[in-house]
Parts: structure tokens; C-alpha cells; sequence
């Protein structure tokens, strides 16, 4: 062993630096795995979502033609179709109140039930 301070001094800088390398290579592959478990919890939220989009809209269609029909048979029955059509309207108008009096608890479940889903995928990666 050598008793040279330059010695030590070269082994204690090239130490330092292989160090320094280590934790730069180790903080790099670190962020990219965050980013890549970000893309993947993005990309299964996108989907679901889309899914529950595409859903929506093909129940809101059904509702919007059965409201409709509703509303041509109710007129059938009062022989006046525009008597139909408004009581369709008073109750979706109605159903729309109830809505926004509940707007808070509906706010409440949609954003534990997101919780609960992004729980549920990071429980499921570890």
C-alpha cells in the first residue's frame, strides 16, 4: 500500500466519481421506471374511460329514443301529442333537479370510486 497522498488522493477522486456515475445512472433508471408506470397508469385510465364514453353514449341514445317513444305513446293516450312531450319534459326536468340536489354526494362516490380504481391498478403492479 502506499503512503503517497496524491496516491490516495486519485484513489479517493476516482472512487467519488464511480460513485457519482452509479448515482446518476441510478436516478435515471429511476425516473424513466416513474415515467413509464405513469404511462401505463395513464393508458389504462384513458381506456376505461373511452370504454365508459363509448358506453354513455349508447345508453343515453337508448334513453333518448325510449323517452321519445314514451313521450308519442303518453300523447296517444291524451290524444294530444304536445301534452305528451311536456310531461316527458316535467319529468326529465324533474329528474334533472334531483341530480343537482345530489350533485355533492354524486361528486363524493365518482371521486372515491377513482380512488378506488387507481388503488386497485397499483395494488395490482406490486
Amino acid at each position: 500500500m502506499s503512503n503517497n497522498p496524491d496516491d490516495r488522493d486519485k484513489g479517493l477522486n476516482t472512487l467519488l466519481d464511480e460513485i457519482k456515475q452509479e448515482l446518476l445512472s441510478y436516478i435515471n433508471r429511476r425516473l424513466r421506471l416513474i415515467k413509464l408506470d405513469s404511462f401505463e397508469k395513464l393508458s389504462i385510465s384513458t381506456s376505461i374511460l373511452g370504454y365508459g364514453l363509448i358506453v354513455f353514449t349508447i345508453v343515453g341514445t337508448i334513453l333518448f329514443f325510449l323517452f321519445i317513444g314514451i313521450a308519442f305513446f303518453i300523447g296517444e293516450l291524451l290524444n294530444s301529442l304536445a301534452a305528451g312531450f311536456g310531461i316527458m319534459a316535467l319529468f326529465s326536468l324533474l329528474v334533472l333537479l334531483i341530480v343537482f340536489m345530489l350533485r355533492k354526494g354524486i361528486k363524493k362516490s365518482i371521486l372515491n370510486n377513482t380512488i378506488k380504481f387507481l388503488r386497485k391498478i397499483d395494488a395490482n403492479e406490486e
